[in-house]
C-alpha cells in the first residue's frame, strides 16, 4: 500500500500533490435543496464562504430531540463539481475521540474496569511514562490526557529523530492497531521513543495525545475480545443507525466521502490542495467519518443521558460520570472561554452559553461538535478549504450558530 510523510496539525491527514486554482462564485456556495430553510443562516453561511475562500461548509442545529436546521454549502469534490448533501460523509478528526471515550465508558458500566484502575492490568506489557517508571497510568489519565504523552504540539505533530513514526496509507492502514500501540509504546518498538513524553508526573499536567485515544481503543479490544470497529459498530452505531459511519473506507459508501482542500494565507487566489482519503493506524483517535445525520443521533443520545428514543445505550449516571469536571490545570482555548474539562469533552462558554464540546483540525478539514445539557441544545458544522488564517471563522460560526439556536421555540 502506498505511502507517504505525514507532519501535520492534530489530527493528520495525506496530502496529495494536486494543485488547483479555482475561482469560486457566490452561486457555488449556494445552500443545498432542504426541507429545513432558516434565510438568516443561509446569507451568514454564503458571505462567510466568500470572505474566508472555503470549499465547502456543512451544519445543523439540535433541539428536542431532532435536527431542526441543516445547510450545506459548496463542494465535495472541487474537480467534479459535487456538492455537499445530506448524504455527504466527513472525517470527524479528533472529534473521533467522543466516541472512543464514549465505547470505554461501555465497559465501566459494564463493570470491566475502574476509572483508576492501572491500565497494565489490561495489557500484556507495561506501559509507563519512562521519566516516572513507578507510576501506574489509568484509564482516566489517558481520558484526560494527563499521563505525560505528549506528541501533538500547538505546530503540529512530534516526529521523534530517529524512530519517525508510522506513516498515513492511501486508503485504509494496513498496520493493525495491535501492533501499532506495540511497536509505538513498548520500548525497543520499530517507533517507540521517549521524545513522545514530557517530564510531567502522570496525572498532573495536561498535554493533548493521539497515541493516548489510539490506546485507550486498544484497550476496548482488548477488553472486550473484540476489534475496536467492530465494538463500535455492534454497540453504538447499528443502535442508533448510523449506517454512513465507520472507522474504515472499507466499512463506507467512498462514492460519498466528500475530499477536503488547504490553501496557504498568502494566496491572492486559492491554489487549492487536495486531501486525499486516507488511512492511520492508530485510527480510534481520529479517524472516524460519518454524516450529519448519524452524528447528530450519538449527539442526541448523549443529550438524552445515554438513551436514544426507546435505545438505551448507557445509564444516567454513567453519563454524568463521562462529563463530570475533571478540575484539569494549564489548559487552554484559543477561540472560547474555557471553563474545565470532562473525560473527554472541554467545558466552554461562548454569547452567555455554556457547552460541552469537542473539536478536529487537520490540515485541510475542522469540524466542531458542541452540546447544552442544560438546554437540550447542539450543533454540528464543518468546513473544508482552511489556513490558519481563515480559522478565525470559528468563534463567528458557533456565535451565530448558538444565535439561532435562541430563536427557535
Amino acid at each position: 500500500m502506498k505511502r507517504t510523510p505525514n507532519h501535520f496539525i492534530l489530527f493528520n491527514g495525506l496530502v496529495l500533490g494536486l494543485i488547483l486554482a479555482f475561482t469560486i462564485s457566490s452561486k457555488s456556495y449556494s445552500q443545498q435543496p432542504s426541507e429545513l430553510i432558516n434565510p438568516n443562516l443561509d446569507s451568514f453561511f454564503i458571505k462567510i464562504m466568500e470572505s474566508q475562500k472555503f470549499v465547502g461548509i456543512g451544519a445543523c442545529l439540535i433541539k428536542n430531540d431532532r435536527i431542526i436546521w441543516r445547510g450545506n454549502y459548496g463542494y465535495a469534490e472541487l474537480e467534479t463539481g459535487k456538492r455537499i448533501t445530506n448524504e455527504t460523509i466527513f472525517q470527524l478528526s479528533s472529534i473521533s475521540k467522543t466516541v472512543t471515550a464514549f465505547a470505554l465508558m461501555k465497559l465501566y458500566e459494564d463493570g470491566l474496569i475502574g476509572l483508576d484502575d492501572s491500565i497494565d492490568n489490561y495489557l500484556s506489557f507495561k506501559f509507563r511514562n519512562p521519566y516516572f517508571p513507578e507510576k501506574p497510568i489509568t484509564f482516566r489519565m489517558l481520558l484526560n490526557h494527563t499521563t505525560g504523552l505528549a506528541d501533538v504540539t500547538s505546530t503540529g505533530l512530534v516526529v521523534p529523530s530517529k524512530v519517525g513514526r508510522p506513516e498515513s496509507s492511501i486508503g485504509d492502514s494496513d498496520i493493525s492497531l495491535e501492533d501499532y500501540i506495540n511497536q509505538i509504546l513498548t520500548p525497543g518498538g520499530r517507533y517507540y521513543s521517549e521524545e513522545y513524553f514530557k517530564k510531567t508526573e502522570p496525572g498532573t499536567a495536561y498535554n493533548y495525545s493521539n497515541i493516548g485515544y489510539a490506546l485507550l481503543g486498544y484497550l476496548v479490544q482488548r477488553i472486550s475480545g473484540t476489534d475496536f470497529s467492530e465494538f463500535c459498530r455492534k454497540n453504538i452505531f447499528v443502535p442508533l443507525e448510523m449506517i454512513n459511519t465507520g472507522w474504515h473506507l472499507r466499512d463506507l459508501d467512498t462514492n460519498k466521502v466528500m475530499y477536503s482542500y488547504s490553501f496557504s494565507p498568502n494566496d491572492s487566489i486559492p491554489l487549492y490542495m487536495k486531501t486525499g482519503h486516507f488511512g492511520e493506524p492508530g485510527y480510534p483517535a481520529g479517524m472516524l467519518r460519518t454524516n450529519m445525520d448519524d452524528f447528530s443521533r450519538f449527539l442526541i443520545t448523549i443529550l438524552n443521558h445515554g438513551r436514544y428514543g426507546n435505545i438505551p445505550l448507557l445509564k444516567p449516571s454513567t453519563i454524568d460520570t463521562m462529563l463530570s469536571p475533571q478540575h484539569i490545570k494549564n489548559m487552554s482555548s484559543r477561540s472560547f472561554k474555557l471553563i474545565d474539562k470532562s473525560l473527554c469533552w472541554q467545558m466552554i462558554e461562548t454569547n452567555g452559553t455554556e457547552y460541552f464540546e469537542m473539536n478536529g483540525f487537520s490540515v485541510s478539514i475542522f469540524t466542531d461538535a458542541l452540546y447544552s445539557m442544560d438546554k437540550g441544545t447542539g450543533m454540528i458544522y464543518f468546513f473544508s478549504g482552511i489556513n490558519m488564517k481563515n480559522m478565525v471563522a470559528v468563534p463567528m460560526i458557533v456565535n451565530k450558530l448558538d444565535e439561532a439556536l435562541k430563536t427557535y421555540k
